[in-house]
């Protein structure tokens, strides 16, 4: 069995933000949406005529800025007020992107990386699927926990309403209402679910809980992208990280994609035949770590091509 360990480094958001959705989760078609506006204008958020070019409502623009710049699929630029699309989104959901329309499991699995891992400023999302440890909870004990532990960290005051809200939002990228008194249009189309990374039970207080175990959706290139981007958040410069680190360390892709060991050590004996041996998992009784076995470290972008490459045509 490996030990849990903990991250060396700040994983969560500082200073922590709960605004910006609008209360609206992610949806689909928005992200297409806005890249291609922002390809067209990048003041676009700014714009007047926002509205009718997105062809949402007035918070929802706000909304899909927001997401934009959550999934990491868009950036500001040096100009106040303009954003532009980053590479990942160029070259996912341009006209002639890999996968404009989200058909792709493998691009919901990088986005939800993006929302929760190294880097991210999604706060309840990056605290949820990383420090909250509660094996069945429910969203009032979510909303405590992650106010607490913002209080630990910031100077700043956050009312519980604010929290309550981002919370609500967290559940519906990943769970479909159930409680009729929901407004569904609220989660609507968001593309995240599909992912089955949540759980909801039933009873008077709702019980929701992580889907932890094997995930047949995330290609091991995918999992290979990920893991270098933790290798380099996590120990930059080093040629090995230990497989306990890849499984339980906050910010990891065991931690963020609720793998558990057996699907991590799957993952992992993948590795040397995806990257043509530059990156190779040891397992002997003495230590089980992965090794950079290249002077030059593995691009992730690479690793986006492998799949990307190999990748069906619809």
């Amino acid at each position: 069995m490996f030990e849990a360990v903990s991250a060396t480094q700040t994983l969560l958001p500082s200073p922590p933000s709960f605004a910006g959705h609008q209360t609206f989760a992610m949806r689909s078609a928005w992200l297409k949406k806005g890249v291609d506006a922002l390809l067209q204008d990048p003041a676009i958020f700014s714009a007047e005529g926002a509205l009718v070019e997105l062809g949402v409502g007035k918070n929802m623009v706000s909304a899909v800025r927001h997401w934009l710049l959550a999934t990491r699929l868009a950036a500001p630029t040096e100009r106040g007020g303009y954003m532009l699309p980053t590479e990942l989104g160029h070259s996912l959901l341009t006209d002639d992107g890999t996968d404009p329309y989200l058909e792709d499991p493998a691009t919901l699995w990088l986005l939800h990386w993006n929302l929760c891992g190294p880097g991210s400023q999604s706060y309840t999302w990056a605290f949820a699927f990383n420090v909250f440890r509660e094996w069945e909870w429910t969203a009032s004990t979510l909303v405590t926990a992650v106010q607490n532990a913002a209080r630990a960290t910031s100077s700043k005051t956050f009312s519980q309403e604010t929290v309550e809200r981002d919370v609500s939002v967290f559940l519906q990228t990943y769970v479909a209402p159930t409680d009729r008194s929901q407004n569904a249009e609220d989660g609507l189309d968001c593309p995240l679910r599909e992912l089955g990374l949540l759980r909801a039970g039933f009873g008077g207080q709702q019980q929701y809980s992580f889907a932890i175990g094997p995930k047949p959706s995330l290609p091991v290139s995918i999992f290979a992208w990920a893991l270098r981007k933790f290798w380099d958040w996590k120990y930059p410069g080093s040629s090995t990280i230990a497989a306990r680190d890849i499984a339980h360390a906050e910010g990891s892709p065991g931690m963020v994609f609720k793998l558990d060991e057996d699907s991590t050590l799957a993952y992992l004996d993948q590795l040397e035949t995806l990257t043509a041996g530059a990156l190779r998992f040891e397992d002997t009784p003495l230590v089980r770590q992965v090794v950079q076995t290249t002077a030059d470290s593995l691009n992730p972008a690479a690793l986006l091509r492998l799949h990307y490459a190999a990748a069906p045509v619809a």
